[in-house]
């Protein structure tokens, strides 16, 4: 049992950290990418990514929030 929770520990240590980086990366490529119309560029991918706008809207504010950011950067979007 006690080397169970060592081996444990060490994947977690090694491997969880990485892994959690990496998640943040592509999330906020992900978020960048969905809402590049606001941001004033344009988007190829606009008429696909409507759908998902109504979904996103509270990762949008957890986004923007991580980025250190205390309200949203566009006034379309009055998250806050």
């Amino acid at each position: 049992m006690r080397l169970f929770l060592l081996l444990k520990e060490f994947t977690e240590l090694h491997f969880k950290k990485p892994v959690e980086y990496e998640h943040a990366d592509l999330r906020d490529v992900l978020m960048a990418s969905l809402f590049l119309e606001f941001f004033g560029l344009d988007n190829p991918l606009g008429i696909y990514t409507l759908d998902f706008y109504p979904y996103l809207l509270e990762e949008f504010h957890l986004w923007h929030r991580s980025l250190g950011l205390e309200r949203s950067p566009l006034s379309a979007f009055p998250c806050c």
